[in-house]
């Protein structure tokens, strides 16, 4: 168990490097079509490894609660990409895998402000599903626009877009994110657990 959050860690790093490798490098990566499915696969598995390490620490829900806020975790790191759909205003795929503008779930500064509100939301009224929930959006958004930025850039609104992270901030923000949010959640939620009598039976 001691060595449960670096072995999360490393596997973290390894999935993003062997991820971008399979999609961008691979003898299959001229085929737009994997490009899109391989490169969403990577972000739920990086969003899946977060709320692993995330919760590996979190001892006050039962396997079933826990299970559902990873598999939470997991399918919004990739459902992130959904707006392109609405960026480019199509549902057909060539005008989406060459769309180059970038949906609302893909602002950053957008989430900080959602995920920031409910947390304190959730804090205040004791409200300890929308509490996790809530992190596990946010493990899921950071883990998928770090990962975007390494090409792209972070879109900080009203600012504009940030140059692309190297390769080494970006690995290093997407395998650390998630053991400073898990800290901070040790830190602030015996303050929250203490009044209020969480129902491990209750997955939402």
């Amino acid at each position: 168990m001691k060595m449960l959050k670096p072995f999360l860690t490393l596997n973290i790093c390894l999935a993003a490097l062997l991820g971008d490798y399979i999609v961008f490098n691979s003898s299959y990566s001229k085929s737009q079509i994997f490009r899109a499915f391989t490169d969403s696969a990577v972000h739920a598995t990086l969003g899946c490894l977060s709320s692993i390490l995330f919760l590996s620490q979190e001892l006050s829900f039962n396997n079933t609660t826990c299970l559902f806020n990873i598999c939470f975790c997991t399918m919004l790191s990739s459902l992130i990409d959904i707006d392109h759909i609405f960026a480019t205003r199509s549902i057909y795929w060539k005008d989406i895998t060459n769309n180059r503008t970038r949906g609302i779930l893909h602002c950053t500064t957008f989430l900080f402000t959602i995920t920031s509100l409910l947390l304190i939301y959730s804090y205040i009224y004791k409200k300890i599903n929308i509490y996790m929930l809530t992190w596990m959006i946010i493990l899921a958004y950071t883990s998928h626009h770090v990962r975007d930025a390494n090409r792209r850039g972070l879109w900080m609104y009203p600012y504009g877009h940030t140059p692309p992270l190297s390769k080494y901030v970006y690995i290093f923000l997407v395998a650390s994110l998630p053991n400073i949010f898990s800290v901070i959640n040790v830190y602030i939620k015996p303050e929250l657990y203490k009044h209020t009598m969480i129902n491990t039976n209750m997955i939402v």
